[in-house]
């Protein structure tokens, strides 16, 4: 009796053993389970702030915001392990087509950049990172998943103050496989990051875009009178404080009215263009060459040793616009009546300089054009 006892003791404790066993292995099993996910935690934010920094070169060294997206599109594919990435901007009627795609094989990429698609209320509205898993029972960016071919994708609005410009979308045809992080929330932090990133890129793009639509010419990209004043003020101040001569020359083409009329206005576009670029090679990188009206350039040389230097400038400036320009259509010749005022002598502000040239260019008209001629004081 006393060793069925003993028998049944002791199958009780090995019984108990064995559950303390299968609990201590569960406990560790679920130790080792938090142990790899806050592994795979920390390696997601690692490659996400891998990714910034990289971002951070990238922006510092491309200014141009169609490269930064094919960038960035890149660097979360290798570095946040995802198979898929686009950029999409906005068109016409609220639509949305792909710019960008890296990941797509050849015969998927064309079709998929041809599609237009309409942005969920909740990107266009909240402006915030979506996550859309296999977790979300709802089919939310259903139509952008589809579009994508991308079952599995985080979409993140880059947006200015007003509107949603473009949409960043990032993701995976599987969820997870061996070896690969589910897409989680550290994702989802650092895509958003990302565009926020890329909207100020696009920000200051627009407002550098601008700056240059209201200072520059956009056919020749000259700068335009206001810029052109601007620029003779400066040039001006620095003359007052040396003490030296500076000059100011009216250009206005001889002939050009003929091109437009006989080859029409594209080869007179063409023409602005060559003879905005040969200004350019006539002069030093410290002088200035503007367009500030249709067929009237500015010259400005910022600093001279004589008044006659004014003078073998304007020859060698006639001499080169007087050359045979090929055009698309034609080739076309042109000549240039240039007036030159001097400064000091011939005033001490731009407006002052750019009337006294402006009076010597059409003196120069007068007397036979394709030529050049300081101004005159009245009287002398």
């Amino acid at each position: 009796m006393k060793k069925n006892s003993e028998f049944e003791q002791l199958r009780q404790r090995i019984i108990y053993l064995e559950q303390m066993s299968e609990y201590t292995v569960a406990r560790m099993l679920k130790v080792d389970s938090q142990s790899i996910a806050i592994r795979q935690e920390l390696e997601q934010k690692r490659r996400g702030f891998s990714l910034m920094a990289e971002l951070a070169v990238a922006l510092e060294r491309d200014a141009n915001y169609e490269n930064i997206f094919v960038s960035v599109s890149r660097r979360m594919n290798s570095i946040l392990n995802m198979q898929r990435t686009a950029v999409l901007v906005s068109g016409s009627e609220g639509l949305f087509r792909a710019s960008v795609l890296q990941g797509y094989p050849s015969e998927t990429s064309a079709a998929v950049a041809s599609r237009r698609v309409k942005l969920d209320p909740e990107l266009l509205e909240n402006r915030q990172a979506l996550l859309v898993t296999s977790a979300d029972p709802a089919d939310r960016l259903g139509e952008l998943r589809r579009a994508l071919e991308l079952p599995y994708l985080i979409a993140s609005p880059i947006s200015l103050p007003n509107d949603v410009e473009a949409l960043l979308v990032t993701g995976r045809l599987v969820e997870q496989a061996p070896f690969l992080p589910r897409i989680g929330l550290s994702d989802l932090e650092t895509v958003q990051t990302v565009s926020n990133y890329l909207a100020a890129m696009l920000a200051g793009h627009r407002l550098a875009e601008a700056e240059h639509l209201a200072n520059y010419d956009q056919l020749t990209l000259l700068p335009n009178l206001r810029r052109s004043k601007e620029s003779l003020k400066q040039i001006l101040t620095l003359a007052k404080r040396g003490g030296f001569i500076s000059a100011v020359m009216f250009i206005d083409l001889d002939g050009f009215k003929a091109v437009n009329d006989t080859h029409g206005h594209a080869a007179g576009d063409e023409v602005l263009r060559i003879a905005a670029e040969r200004l350019s090679h006539s002069i030093r990188e410290s002088d200035l060459a503007g367009r500030i009206g249709g067929d009237e350039f500015v010259v400005v040389l910022s600093r001279i040793s004589q008044v006659a230097d004014a003078g073998r400038v304007a020859e060698k400036i006639i001499e080169k616009l007087s050359q045979p320009m090929e055009t698309q259509n034609a080739t076309c010749h042109i000549g240039a009546s240039i007036g030159i005022a001097i400064y000091p002598d011939h005033g001490q502000d731009e407006d002052a300089l750019l009337k006294a040239a402006d009076v010597a260019m059409y003196a120069v008209k007068s007397a036979g054009k394709n030529s050049f001629a300081f101004f005159q004081p009245m009287g002398e």
